[in-house]
């Protein structure tokens, strides 16, 4: 029987939070914020814990790097939705 490393059992974990849990929530940010809304203090307080988290991934990236491109396109994406709200909160103020 084949043995499953630490880090097969980490990225399985990243894995499957990534698609449970970040990626529908960071879908729905993406939608709001393309709508011309801005976040709230809660979509905030996500926003910083996902980016904490890639911190860490980031790390582990270095040693498997073929996750890089995975890590690099939601990195991308957690950081078009903080300029496109960034964005909106600015036009948002103006008016």
């Amino acid at each position: 029987m084949e043995s499953v490393s630490k880090d097969d059992g980490i990225i399985t974990v990243m894995l499957l939070r990534l698609r449970r849990q970040r990626l529908p929530h960071v879908f729905a940010l993406h939608k709001k914020v393309l709508s011309g809304n801005v976040l709230d203090d809660y979509d905030i307080s996500f926003l910083d814990t996902v980016c904490s988290e890639a911190k860490n991934c980031h790390a582990f990236c270095q040693q498997h790097p073929e996750y890089n491109d995975l890590f690099s396109q939601v990195t991308h994406f957690y950081n078009e939705i903080a300029s496109v709200a960034l964005e909106n909160e600015k036009q948002q103020r103006r008016t």
